[in-house]
């Protein structure tokens, strides 16, 4: 994968997340883009974990699956640009997500997220 440094995270947001948080982002100026707005809502984890590292995208999602399968690509060397998960969060919750995940996007670097997986209530203010 490209070794270019990265300043800043670019969202792929998975199909259990809202595809208006991928909007918001983009408003606010960030890359962002939705597993559903792409039409990849029948996808496996792992096509979606792919298509974000080949995008240079971190995946954001509810699913705490994506924990482990995180974990299997760092121990085989398989780099990816990270694992967000968030508690689950429906539209009445939305501000919230937006919020912790706009706080996430302040707070650290793609760089930082590389390989890793992060959990979004840690952003929580």
């Amino acid at each position: 994968m490209d070794e270019t440094p990265k300043l800043f995270i670019a969202i792929y947001a998975d199909v259990h997340v809202s595809k208006q948080l991928a909007k918001d982002l983009r408003e606010r100026g960030y890359e962002a883009d939705s597993a559903s707005d792409l039409g990849h809502a029948d996808w496996k984890d792992e096509q979606h974990l792919t298509y974000a590292a080949e995008h240079k995208m971190a995946v954001l999602t509810f699913d705490t699956r994506f924990e482990q399968l995180g974990k299997e690509w760092a121990t085989s060397g398989r780099d990816f640009w990270g694992i967000i998960i968030s508690p689950e969060m429906g539209e009445r919750e939305y501000g919230r997500l937006l919020k912790a995940t706009l706080n996430l996007l302040d707070a650290m670097t793609a760089d930082e997220l590389r390989s890793a997986v992060v959990h979004l209530q840690q952003f929580e203010k």
